[in-house]
């Protein structure tokens, strides 16, 4: 879904500001292969996120990070339970295994163990 000769820039290694999508579809790859349907969040005052998922019994949202990023849409919805029914997040990216409140953070390769339990 990217413009004309991005396939180009990627195979000669210029990821410019290719890398957040192409992590985010390599994340949807391991999710479809898994047998996991994709849902995706998106609301006009600009709340977005990356996957919603069904992870330990509970509604999770999933953000996936090519570098050290803000998860602004993230943190508004875990501030409010009352509206939206989630209460946990993970962030995917080129981290180590942390939490910070209500987000676990993992490693991109850790993505397969996020098995519906």
């Amino acid at each position: 879904m990217l413009e004309d000769g991005t396939q180009y820039d990627i195979l000669q290694g210029n990821l410019y500001g290719y890398k957040g999508a192409l992590f985010e579809n390599l994340i949807a790859d391991i999710f479809a292969k898994m047998g996991r349907k994709l849902y995706y969040f998106h609301k006009d005052s600009g709340l977005e996120i990356d996957f919603v998922i069904r992870y330990r019994g509970e509604c999770t949202l999933v953000e996936v990070k090519a570098s050290t990023g803000n998860t602004k849409s993230t943190k508004t919805i875990l501030r409010h339970p009352e509206k939206y029914h989630v209460y946990n997040a993970i962030k995917l990216g080129d981290y180590n295994i942390g939490r910070t409140d209500q987000i676990l953070t993992l490693p991109l390769y850790m993505a397969f163990l996020l098995k519906e339990v």
